[in-house]
């Protein structure tokens, strides 16, 4: 999924409200559990993201590889147009901006999340949990090639060196389906470069809408998508699922969509886009734990050095990402208030 990063925050009408713009906060004003707080919740949403790979395991029990996406982004759509109906935000009105909407609806949900899961039918969620964290690694990438907002420094250069190595070494990885390359992996890849892909094409071009109508439409446009393709080639079957893997449809709709991007935009608000993204480096913590010790996932001790190698590369990357934050503090500027 895909963090959208944005720049400034939108008021009530779609437009956007700029950092200088926001009431100045005295230190003393925040109370003291405030950062404890802030922290719990930050917790929770790299948790909550995290664990969408082994709740995808579950959900694959009873449901297809199609039909798990759409039910997700269907419950994510409900919800956050509730929040949107609830705050009074106004959808937009602009022709051009619609049409943005339904060009990320498919590159930034459909398309991916469709790979995302059709990949998990053949590919441990651990695996998973940490291919999907090399999409930081690629919107650095696309927005120092398309956008030149970006800079390399050494800590960069590094990490993404030794994480696409690692990928470079899934050739030697043992899946449970046995053989020497699991083309699956590579998908997983592929539909993590889209979402970061969404994430640069959402600051170039929707940098005027406020985020949870983002949010809202580009879900809703993507689980549309879903739902014809899938109604139109039969893919989408419901059937007698079980129960838990009804409530993992459920975890990922509500928590792990609606819930986590309300989240990681409290945090953009909070703290600036780029500190709210460092979030990413933690998820493939929570998903190795849940598909090693609750699944029982077995991985080679070639497959261990290989992720364990793209998984210092990401961690390289993002130390060189907050080093370059920090010598460039302005760059941090957002609207300080706290309500979600």
């Amino acid at each position: 999924m895909r963090i959208c990063t944005l720049r400034a925050v939108g008021d009530r009408d779609g437009s956007t409200t700029s950092s200088a713009a926001a009431p100045p906060t005295a230190c003393g004003s925040v109370p003291s559990r405030a950062p404890a707080l802030q922290l719990c919740l930050y917790v929770l949403m790299f948790s909550v993201w995290g664990s969408s790979f082994f709740f995808t395991s579950l959900a694959l029990r009873s449901f297809n590889g199609f039909t798990v996406p759409v039910l997700r982004m269907l419950l994510a759509m409900l919800v956050l147009g509730a929040i949107v109906r609830i705050r009074g935000l106004r959808l937009p009105r602009n022709p051009v901006i619609w049409m943005h909407l339904a060009f990320l609806g498919a590159l930034n949900i459909s398309v991916p999340y469709i790979l995302l899961t059709l990949a998990q039918l053949h590919v441990h969620s651990s695996l998973a949990s940490v291919l999907s964290a090399t999409t930081p690694l690629f919107a650095f990438l696309f927005s120092w090639l398309l956008m030149r907002t970006e800079r390399f420094n050494p800590m960069r250069a590094l990490g993404l060196l030794v994480a696409f190595a690692g990928i470079a070494a899934l050739y030697g990885f043992q899946p449970q389906t046995g053989g020497s390359f699991n083309a699956w992996a590579l998908v997983i890849v592929v539909s993590s470069a889209m979402f970061a892909a969404g994430n640069v094409y959402t600051r170039r071009f929707l940098n005027a809408v406020h985020p949870f109508v983002i949010a809202f439409l580009q879900i809703g446009l993507g689980a549309f998508y879903l739902m014809v393709s899938g109604l139109l080639t039969g893919t989408l079957q419901i059937g007698t699922p079980s129960l838990i893997s009804v409530l993992a449809i459920l975890e990922l709709g509500i928590a792990g969509s609606a819930l986590t991007y309300l989240l990681f935009f409290h945090f953009i608000r909070l703290w600036g886009s780029t500190a709210a993204s460092l979030n990413t480096y933690f998820q493939p913590m929570v998903g190795i734990t849940l598909g090693v010790l609750v699944l029982g996932e077995r991985v080679s001790a070639t497959g261990w050095l290989s992720l364990a190698t793209v998984l210092c590369g990401v961690v390289i990357f993002g130390i060189g990402s907050f080093l370059s934050l920090r010598r460039r503090p302005a760059a941090m500027a957002a609207p300080r208030h706290t309500s979600i």
